[in-house]
């Protein structure tokens, strides 16, 4: 009888934030494929789990996928995670999803926190449809022409940043949307969590200033219609 792999959704920041049904799975389950050994195992420490654990990153997943595959089709039950949010979105875990429906093998959502979809929420932006990009390419010309593809667009837009590439991409993104208002989040969830809005010039000249620091999400307000 064929195992089934979970796809389970873990806190993007508070280890609080994990739902009932994640963590039962967890403890069911055989074994967990996960993008990052050190930083589940600070999780399932937290939850007093105990696991074998298989990582998976973007250079190894296609061969791992198949080695993950034969143990469920073996009957075991998987646990997908990834370091924080929820598996397969900007994360590894599409090919081994992939394979395993392809095998035959039932994949089951155990919902959770999910860093885009949480900005967006205490954003104050209109949201109601939205673009997620996800990671930005690093050079500053290839940022600007995707600014400038999706500038045209009615909705909002939602990128991951790293710290020393902030203020570079916030100027980009006036090069490429012109003076949008925009919203700036640091640090979801944890400690030193921060929202910083306004116009992307006011962002930017604030940011200047900053010693920056953490991870940050940045949602462009969508262009507003012509009357």
């Amino acid at each position: 009888m064929k195992g089934t792999l979970y796809v389970v959704g873990t806190p993007i920041g508070n280890l609080k934030d994990i739902t009932l049904r994640a963590i039962d799975t967890l403890r069911d389950v055989d074994f967990i494929v996960a993008e990052n050994r050190i930083h589940s195992l600070k999780l399932l420490s937290n939850l007093g789990i105990s696991k074998h654990i298989i990582t998976i990153n973007s250079y190894n997943e296609e061969r791992k996928a198949k080695e993950i595959a034969g143990y469920i089709l073996e009957g075991k039950d998987c646990a997908l995670i990834t370091s924080a949010g929820t598996p397969c979105i900007s994360d590894p875990g599409q090919r081994v999803v992939r394979l395993c429906h392809e095998s035959g093998i039932d994949v089951r959502a155990v919902p959770g926190p999910s860093a885009p979809v949480s900005a967006l929420s205490i954003s104050g932006i209109f949201a109601d449809k939205f673009l997620f990009y996800g990671f930005l390419p690093q050079k500053k010309g290839k940022k600007v022409k995707v600014f400038r593809e999706i500038s045209t667009m009615p909705n909002a837009s939602v990128f991951f940043e790293s710290p020393r590439r902030l203020v570079e991409t916030l100027e980009c993104i006036r090069d490429g949307f012109g003076e949008r208002f925009v919203v700036v989040l640091k640090e979801m969830t944890k400690v030193y969590e921060d929202v910083k809005r306004g116009y992307i010039s006011e962002l930017i000249e604030y940011f200047r200033e900053q010693d920056i620091k953490g991870e940050y999400v940045i949602i462009v307000d969508g262009r507003e219609k012509q009357g």
